[in-house]
């Protein structure tokens, strides 16, 4: 997560970052506030393509498709000005990938997520309280959060 000075400053710091990387890259648009405009996205790209005709898909649905395709997918997503987005779609999106990396084996391909937002505004903290952790694990749930969610103040 990428925190700290001005909105066109982390843009240059995360431009500046992923110059050059070998992942495929998908950029949300900036600023999403709703849900629904990142499911446009998901529409938009085609990163959704269920197996069944359907008229609609709801929250849920994209929620699984989410999980399934982070989990099989070795790409770079970039979600920028993320503290804007609605805070149960925000926290639970987060959540997913936290689980998915948390979760991962030695070996297994990397997910790589690259988000931004003015602070840290107690992210580390509600993620601690709906993150998923392993039975007999010793770390607490924020120490989990923490060390799989590295916050950059630029």
């Amino acid at each position: 997560m990428i925190t700290g000075k001005s909105e066109t400053e982390r843009r240059k710091f995360i431009n500046d970052l992923i110059i050059g990387v070998n992942f495929e890259v998908f950029r949300f648009p900036s600023n999403m506030k709703l849900f629904d405009e990142y499911y446009d996205f998901i529409k938009k790209e085609k990163l959704y393509e269920p197996w069944y005709d359907a008229k609609s898909y709801n929250g849920n649905q994209i929620l699984d498709f989410h999980w399934d395709w982070i989990s099989e997918n070795n790409s770079l997503i970039i979600i920028e000005e993320f503290g804007q987005m609605e805070e149960g779609w925000r926290i639970e999106l987060l959540r997913i990938y936290l689980n998915e990396i948390e979760n991962r084996k030695k070996g297994e391909k990397k997910i790589h997520l690259i988000i931004s937002q003015e602070t840290e505004n107690g992210l580390t903290e509600k993620l601690a309280k709906v993150i998923d952790i392993r039975e007999n694990e010793r770390r607490t749930e924020k120490q989990v959060v923490q060390q799989n969610l590295e916050i950059i103040n630029i």
